[in-house]
């Protein structure tokens, strides 16, 4: 019974907590139209929460706000976190909708990895779910679409760190011309499309998630071929750019508020 009441404390807490970050200034009337709690629990819930600091209040006045300590609760959380909790009920929505299974994918180190995957909940999933998939900077629709969209400095960096010793000079050469090549067609029609190949029967369509030209993020479809590739590629890339929008739009409200 005790654990019970600490747990619905603790629920209390952070519904009130969130009931203070949406407005900047706070009654015990406005937070009780908000939360639905009594009053008696909101005052004792706000005397904690101003002891340990996260809460100021005006008595005259009888307002509460909150205070710079509560950025502490987000430490730790970074713009890739913040990007991904947002995507995850669009892309979930948005699998409902229409079928298709997405992902979002995030530049770690020299790789891509994707993050989350909506595939579990779409029709033509090829595979249970992508999660935790590292692809190629190189060769991937994703790692294409991140390299063709990244500020110049950190292509270079990218495409440097992948030059191996397997290759003869004239060889590499060839191939990242062919790579330099690749990118600048991503970049003007603004998604990247990887065909089937002997490691992957499905194709994957790949947009980036944009925000004032910087990229947060690459959005992607994975499924059978026959969907993704044809006259309707250009139309499912219009599609999900209106999604990795929607991404972008509430990644940067929610990281402005975290900073």
């Amino acid at each position: 019974m005790a654990t019970q009441q600490s747990m619905l404390l603790v629920v209390r807490t952070l519904e009130l907590l969130r009931a203070m970050n949406r407005q900047p200034a706070s009654t015990l009337v406005s937070l009780q139209q908000e939360t639905g709690m009594p009053k008696t629990t909101i005052h004792r819930l706000l005397a904690t929460l101003k002891n340990e600091g996260y809460v100021r209040s005006d008595v005259v006045r009888g307002i509460y706000s909150l205070t710079e300590k509560v950025r502490l609760l987000s430490e730790g959380f970074s713009e890739h976190e913040t990007i991904v909790e947002q995507a995850i009920p669009i892309l979930l929505r948005t699998t409902r909708e229409t079928g298709l299974p997405f992902a979002i994918g995030i530049a770690e180190h020299s790789h891509m990895v994707v993050r989350y995957s909506s595939m579990p909940y779409s029709p033509i999933g090829p595979m249970h779910t992508t999660v935790g998939n590292t692809h190629s900077m190189l060769d991937s629709a994703l790692g294409q679409v991140y390299l063709a969209f990244c500020n110049d400095e950190e292509r270079e960096r990218l495409i440097a760190w992948h030059e191996t010793g397997e290759l003869s000079e004239n060889e590499w050469r060839s191939v990242e011309r062919g790579l330099r090549a690749q990118l600048a067609l991503v970049k003007s029609q603004k998604y990247a499309l990887r065909l089937p190949n002997r490691q992957h029967q499905n194709a994957t369509l790949a947009v980036p998630v944009l925000h004032e030209r910087r990229i947060l993020a690459v959005l992607s479809v994975t499924t059978f071929p026959s969907v993704l590739i044809g006259a309707k590629t250009g139309e499912l890339a219009n599609s999900m750019a209106r999604v990795a929008d929607e991404v972008a739009c509430l990644s940067i409200t929610a990281q402005q508020f975290l900073d």
